[in-house]
């Protein structure tokens, strides 16, 4: 009891510092994609699917939580905690400048355990999207000689908590349900100053503060047959439902000096309850796995963005988004007694043709990942796990830019073994 008791404080306390480390953070450094919808969105799976391409909605691995199918999670006959956290750098490149940036962030934080023989029970939170943008223009008003500069930011992100079900239906189907609630804010602001050759006048600060929060469902199924003696194939799916986002918008209005300090104090223009129109999602998963081995996975994602709603009424130009995912995983002798025989190798591949439509030119996505994980502790039932996934978003051009990424997740798979014996099926 003592050891689980400090293992559900620690997810206490690393909770409270994952939500005030979204509160003030930079997300993952400068994303001006992330001015369309509601942010850039983040990974659904932790730093071993990362390694892999994202992929598993098919299989699981009974040593770590998997967060992209409900119905997996009763796999996992360990009282579990996982948590990870998240580096990017990254390249921005237009027609005329090239930028390089570095954030990081607290990736996730997951809590599973068994509550009966079939029936698998987890709790988890992290970061949905972010939102971390500025843009300068320059234009003249009017027909005068007088030049004013626009600069358009954002900042803020949205937060997801999940209570997950898995339940085993039969020898070889397990069906799950994922419970989310969605909350999170950001601000978006627009300022225009008029230049007067070396001379700055006023800036005029317009800011929308949109508050959300939602509930939404995710159901799942895996199908798990046996070939042969530790050989398997596996189906998987997952359908999240379309959901409305409760949405709060207050817009003000404030003169500030030329050095940025307030002259007047905010007026306030508009109060709205409004909602924002997010649209269903599915995915589907293929995998051959030799139990303990080799695992060989596809995943499909799709989610049609065209049916998207922001606070403007419309869709933003987005498109229908959908992903192409491609992973492995190998251990090389899980029962042997040399460390590094034990230690899990991943590959991965993704294809992804985003919602992103700027003016005409859509905005692809494309990424290699890899990783490994290392078991530590006592009979080497922890992990410290690690992926490295490298990518590019979009191209050079007169309406886009080019981002080339490097991203590392860190994370760190714990076990509650006073509880739970390890068993192979």
């Amino acid at each position: 009891m003592y050891k689980t008791r400090k293992l559900l404080q620690w997810s206490w306390v690393l909770g409270v510092l994952f939500l005030q480390t979204n509160v003030h953070a930079q997300g993952l450094g400068n994303a001006p994609y992330s001015a369309i919808g509601i942010g850039e969105l983040l990974s659904k799976g932790y730093s071993p699917s990362n390694a892999m391409g994202d992929v598993g909605v098919s299989a699981s691995n009974p040593l770590y939580i998997n967060s992209l199918n409900p119905a997996l999670l009763v796999r996992n006959r360990y009282t579990m905690f996982d948590v990870g956290v998240i580096g990017q750098y990254k390249s921005l490149q237009d027609t005329k400048q090239n930028q390089r940036d570095f954030g990081g962030n607290i990736g996730y934080l997951a809590l599973s355990f068994p509550v009966a023989p079939k029936w698998s029970l987890g709790l988890s939170l992290k970061p949905y999207s972010f939102v971390n943008y500025q843009q300068n223009s320059y234009g003249r008003i009017g027909t005068s000689i007088y030049e004013a500069q626009y600069v358009y930011s954002g900042k803020g992100g949205l937060n997801q908590i999940n209570l997950t079900n898995g339940f085993q239906i039969g020898k070889n189907l397990s069906v799950g349900a994922d419970f989310t609630y969605l909350f999170g804010n950001f601000n978006r602001s627009v300022t225009s100053q008029l230049r007067i050759g070396d001379s700055r006048d006023y800036i005029v600060s317009r800011d929308d503060r949109l508050n959300f929060s939602d509930v939404n469902l995710k159901l799942g199924a895996a199908y798990r047959q046996k070939l042969k003696e530790d050989h398997y194939l596996n189906f998987g799916a997952t359908y999240n439902l379309a959901s409305s986002l409760n949405t709060i918008r207050n817009t003000t209005l404030e003169v500030l000096s030329s050095a940025g300090q307030p002259i007047t104090n905010p007026d306030t223009l508009t109060q709205a309850n409004l909602n924002v129109n997010l649209p269903a999602n599915w995915r589907v998963g293929l995998s051959y796995e030799k139990f303990f081995k080799l695992l060989l996975s596809f995943d499909y994602d799709r989610q049609n963005w065209s049916q998207y709603k922001g606070i403007s009424g419309n869709n933003e130009n987005m498109r229908d988004g959908q992903s192409f995912h491609f992973g492995m995983e190998y251990v090389p002798k899980f029962n042997s007694t040399k460390y590094w025989d034990l230690v899990f190798y991943r590959l991965g591949f993704i294809y992804h043709q985003t919602p992103l439509v700027i003016g005409t030119k859509p905005v692809d996505d494309m990424s290699v990942s890899m990783g490994m994980s290392l078991p530590v502790g006592r009979n080497f039932v922890n992990l410290i796990n690690i992926s490295f996934v490298a990518g590019q978003r979009g191209t050079v051009s007169s309406q886009t830019f080019r981002e080339r990424y490097g991203r590392v997740v860190l994370g760190i798979s714990l076990k509650d073994t006073w509880f739970q014996k390890f068993k192979v099926d």
